[in-house]
């Protein structure tokens, strides 16, 4: 279907979008672009679960607090389930719902310690995982040649 100059309804509109994801398009209704995006857990993302885990997963357990936090990519290991956020039903002080706060979850500490792959794709769209692909990756093929895990989890 070509891109349609006047929309005849909004199901038009949404079947059109919908086959156009992948490379990205604009939405002919309000002109955002409109992509799925093909996510991969990177180095910088599995060092600092490896730090958080060990900062944060000592007695007494305290949820991560990220608010200030320099790296964004971080809370994007919630789409291969790894991270979950405390308390999301919370709305800040400043009104926002976002609580900044995030928790390793069974599966991110299994991640961690070596024990489970993860596919090594996370299809995102408007914030939410549609799929994933890819052959299962585990810490050790995310952090790469440049680390060594051996020494990232005994410092």
């Amino acid at each position: 279907m070509a891109k349609p100059n006047s929309l005849n309804s909004l199901g038009e509109a949404r079947t059109w979008l919908r086959d156009h994801l992948e490379e990205g398009e604009r939405c002919p209704c309000c002109e955002r672009t409109a992509k799925v995006y093909k996510r991969t857990i990177h180095t910088t993302m599995a060092r600092n679960l490896i730090r958080a885990y060990r900062a944060h997963y000592q007695a007494p357990f305290r949820p991560i607090d990220l608010l200030g936090a320099t790296s964004p990519d971080f809370v994007k290991l919630r789409y291969w389930d790894l991270l979950v956020e405390v308390d999301p039903e919370t709305v800040r002080d400043d009104g926002s719902p976002r609580t900044g706060r995030w928790s390793i979850t069974n599966s991110g500490i299994a991640f961690i310690r070596d024990a489970v792959k993860v596919p090594k794709y996370a299809h995102i769209y408007d914030g939410r995982r549609l799929k994933h692909s890819g052959d299962p990756v585990g810490i050790r093929d995310c952090l790469g040649q440049k680390f060594s895990y051996a020494a990232l989890m005994n410092a």
